[in-house]
């Protein structure tokens, strides 16, 4: 396949997620699901024409999303976890055992998460909004971490549908 049709697909689906990673600045909890949605469709370009486009799609989108979105948590979220997970997800997947493998996916995950609302505060100067008192911010780790299991399922299905069923779609369409 040649570059420009690469190149052109990348950049339609940098464009879409930042797109949808705008739009997703209307509502509030939004800034936790836009990030979510566009890491799947990164997905999508790690698996069709692998990491050295997909990481043009992700700077592309964070450098988009924190410049120019309303929303700069959502950019956040995206640039510490959701948006480069998909390229480290395979390699993640091939450290035995399992409780192992899970163990570091969690690590990697809250340690964006913490980063990303840490990030928020002190730099963006958003604070910290803890209505629930002390137990406001563990609250929202563990509430967190229940959207990763989630997620994880999720990326799982949408990967199977993809590699199964869109992908040769995609690939005939593209004329790989």
């Amino acid at each position: 396949m040649r570059n420009s049709v690469k190149i052109s697909y990348a950049g339609i689906m940098a464009a879409l997620s930042f797109v949808i990673m705008y739009l997703g600045s209307v509502i509030w909890i939004f800034a936790y699901i836009v990030p979510q949605v566009c890491g799947l469709i990164m997905m999508s370009v790690n698996k069709t024409f692998g990491k050295k486009y997909a990481l043009c799609v992700f700077f592309s989108v964070v450098i988009l999303s924190l410049l120019f979105s309303p929303d700069k948590e959502s950019g956040l979220v995206y640039a510490f976890f959701f948006g480069y997970y998909p390229m480290i997800k395979e390699s993640l997947e091939k450290i035995k055992p399992k409780a192992i493998c899970i163990f570091v996916k969690f690590l990697i995950f809250n340690v964006g998460i913490i980063t990303s609302q840490l990030m928020l505060t002190y730099a963006f100067g958003v604070p910290i909004d803890n209505e629930l008192g002390k137990w406001g911010i563990p609250l929202f780790i563990a509430l967190f971490n229940v959207l990763f299991v989630i997620y994880e399922r999720l990326y799982n299905s949408i990967l199977y549908i993809y590699s199964e069923r869109l992908e040769k779609k995609l690939n005939k369409l593209l004329k790989k």
